[in-house]
């Protein structure tokens, strides 16, 4: 947790006393110079300008030491760590929830090319998590045609369909049709924000302009996606019949979502929002049979420790159930909700309101895993007194 300093040797240096200086390039040339002109000693000569010449092109900031300034003896080149050096953190942007014009996000170029913590997850406190299970009723209306083709096929064509299929029931569902499902629908959600990442990508190469952060966001959800089929595999086993689905639903609703999103981009974030709705549902009624005694699923999952893959991807607590690893995927299914419901009612070239999101989320992350590694090292040195 706290910052080390990295000891390289290094030449002799005329500086002052504790003042940082940066390796000279000219200086390294003459070396070579005189190298070549004196023949003597040539070969070690030359290894040490080529050192000095590489040393040059690293990121290093050089202090002399206190007595050796004028002495042939080795010095020290220390790294500086990042929080030691007078350069600004790269996670301290400033944080804004308001929707970016065009103009503010051109003048903000320099930030919104650096990528650090793009594809962070959203870490969620309990507040958090109260205040998003409260949500799952937040549906979003039908207004414009393609909204009511995308809820028709999402949910007459999709869901109800797929209620069948995993022998899913609202009231007191099995553990059994959970799991299939579970495993089903998360290997499916997370390829809509891959494929939309990528039509962007292309897209923003093809017409030689920006993407205004879009792909960020949904790189992120396609991940988060994924992390929670990896979760759902921690706790279940995937049958031949659910591999052979999840395989069946790839390949077939791959070029649907291809084709959706090359004719209409915005009807596609719909469809997606719409799927989160389910989703959404869906968590919020597991959750509430999990914590309801004499269900089906408070019998089989009440007790379940959450598994190490979801401590560590959602900061759990060492002693985290099951449940809460599922509201904390209740929660990011509602996320993705609202992100792709707003996408829908955006034009493709519009700032992504959600950019400066992942910054922060990427910060408060860095903080939790300091504050950790904090935790831990005074834990072992009490132990160790």
């Amino acid at each position: 947790g706290s910052p080390q300093q990295v000891l390289l040797p290094a030449r002799r240096s005329s500086c002052q006393s504790g003042e940082p200086v940066a390796e000279n390039l000219q200086g390294s040339s003459m070396l070579r110079a005189s190298a070549s002109s004196s023949r003597v000693g040539a070969a070690s000569r030359a290894r040490s300008a080529w050192g000095a010449v590489s040393r040059a092109t690293r990121p290093l900031i050089r202090f002399a030491s206190t007595n050796d300034s004028d002495v042939d003896s080795d010095e020290l080149v220390r790294t500086q760590h990042f929080r030691l050096s007078p350069l600004a953190h790269p996670l301290k942007a400033k944080p804004s929830l308001e929707r970016m014009t065009k103009m503010a996000y051109e003048a903000a170029e320099m930030s919104m090319a650096n990528k650090v913590g793009r594809q962070q997850n959203h870490i969620w406190s309990r507040e958090e998590l109260i205040e998003k299970l409260d949500t799952y009723k937040d549906v979003h209306t039908p207004v414009t045609f393609s909204d009511h083709v995308m809820h028709s096929i999402m949910y007459y064509g999709l869901y109800h369909p797929f209620n069948f299929i995993t022998g899913y029931r609202e009231v007191n569902p099995s553990p059994l049709s959970i799991e299939w499902r579970l495993i089903i629908l998360e290997s499916f959600a997370g390829v809509p924000g891959f494929v939309a990442a990528g039509f962007r990508h292309f897209r923003s190469l093809r017409l030689l302009q920006k993407d205004y952060g879009w792909i960020g966001t949904l790189l992120e959800e396609a991940e988060n996606e994924r992390m929670h089929l990896l979760v759902c595999m921690k706790m279940f086993k995937a049958s031949s019949l659910t591999r052979t689905l999840c395989l069946g639903a790839q390949v077939g609703l791959t070029p649907f979502l291809m084709l959706v999103y090359f004719i209409k981009p915005k009807a596609l974030h719909r469809f997606v929002g719409y799927l989160e709705q389910t989703a959404c549902h869906t968590y919020h009624n597991i959750i509430v049979h999990v914590e309801t005694p004499g269900t089906d699923l408070h019998k089989a999952w009440a007790h379940l420790d959450a598994p190490d893959i979801a401590k560590g991807y959602w900061h759990l607590s060492d002693d985290a159930k099951w449940v809460d690893t599922l509201k904390c995927m209740y929660a990011d299914e509602s996320n993705h909700r609202d992100v792709n419901h707003t996408f829908a009612s955006m034009e493709a070239d519009d700032p992504n309101p959600f950019v400066h999101k992942h910054a922060e989320d990427a910060a408060k992350a860095w903080k939790m895993i300091e504050a950790e590694a904090q935790a831990a090292k005074a834990q072992k040195a009490h132990g160790t007194s």
